[in-house]
């Protein structure tokens, strides 16, 4: 006689943690807050989380709007930065008593304390500002008198640490580019409590009025065929950290021109296409850059890798009567693949 078992079900871990964060942690982790015994839960709120992916970091705080915020966070790791998202985007509404992030909020004017090191108050740090227009990046540098007191490694951390509780993770991330630390002070340099207004100001000029991005046109040849690129800016990951999986459409058509680029009635065609490409997708994907060459115009899109999306953009391009369509499909949670094209 055959013996059947039952099968056991497999819970997606996300899933997991918001079913036991709604039936008892939410209340667990809020009362030893009001006990100010933070440190008696953290053991089991770190295996709930470790549970998820063991890359992702936590911490909790005063909230926005609810009387307090969990986040659970990459940190700065732009390969778990998807899941962080799609853990937030799991969450529950927000209430009363908490509210839930995936990325650092500012927190400035704190102390920041290393077991053994001295005490680093956030509001001694100095910075040197260097707006970079082209690479739409803010560079800069960061002096604290303590780093003349700690290892190389701990000025770096301490560095970055600064970044992140002046501006949030999400800022740091998105706009500033080259970090200097600096253990001697600099001639000129600015109380670090400048730094958010001039970054949200610089920041101001790559978004349109609805909030959106910028575009940028980019223009050169390539051996000997005009190129042209638009692309989003600034193209950093953190701002879609779901999207983590690249899906490049190339689309040929007829070269109407002498340079190889598409004459006006193939252009119109061209963008009704990419148009039906991206209403597909919904918030499952994102065109951010295309470029056309050489007969060529290869659209740019990055999805979410835990949905059908790609299948969707495959399936959305058969019929095209001009040319050949060809996509190739990669995990890039960092977009690597829009590096050459900057910013």
């Amino acid at each position: 006689m055959r013996i059947f078992k039952r099968r056991r079900s497999v819970v997606d871990p996300i899933v997991g943690f918001w079913t036991w964060w709604e039936e008892t942690g939410a209340q667990l982790v809020a009362d030893a807050i009001a006990r100010k015994e933070p440190g008696s839960i953290s053991g089991v709120l770190a295996e709930h989380v470790n549970a998820i992916h063991g890359g992702l970091d936590w911490e909790l705080g005063p909230g926005l709007h609810a009387e307090h915020t969990l986040v659970v966070t990459a940190a700065g790791d732009p390969a778990t930065r998807a899941v962080a998202r799609r853990w937030l985007r799991s969450a529950p509404p927000s209430d009363h008593l908490w509210e839930y992030a995936d990325l650092r909020r500012p927190s400035p004017e704190v102390t920041i304390q290393f077991e053994g090191m001295p005490p680093v108050a956030s509001d001694d740090a100095l910075v040197t500002i260097e707006p970079d227009e082209r690479a739409a990046a803010v560079h800069v540098g960061v002096h604290h008198p303590v780093f003349a007191q700690v290892s190389e490694d701990v000025q770096r951390r301490i560095t970055f640490l600064l970044l992140d509780l002046s501006l949030g993770e999400e800022m740091t991330e998105t706009w500033i580019g080259a970090v200097e630390t600096l253990v001697d002070r600099p001639a000129e340099t600015r109380p670090i409590s400048e730094l958010l207004p001039t970054v949200a100001a610089f920041a101001a000029a790559f978004t349109t009025e609805d909030g959106d991005p910028t575009w940028r046109l980019l223009e050169g040849f390539v051996d000997g065929q005009r190129l042209i690129a638009t692309t989003e800016v600034p193209l950093r990951s953190i701002r879609l950290p779901h999207l983590d999986t690249h899906v490049g459409v190339t689309i040929g058509y007829p070269a109407g021109r002498e340079d190889g680029l598409p004459d006006a009635e193939m252009l119109d065609q061209l963008r009704n296409l990419e148009d039906h490409l991206t209403s597909r997708l919904g918030d499952s994907g994102r065109l951010l850059a295309h470029e056309t060459i050489a007969g060529a115009r290869t659209l740019h899109y990055y999805v979410d890798g835990s949905t059908p999306a790609s299948a969707q953009l495959e399936a959305a391009t058969t019929g095209w009567p001009h040319g050949e369509v060809r996509l190739t499909t990669a995990r890039d949670p960092g977009w690597q693949n829009l590096s050459h094209l900057g910013s």
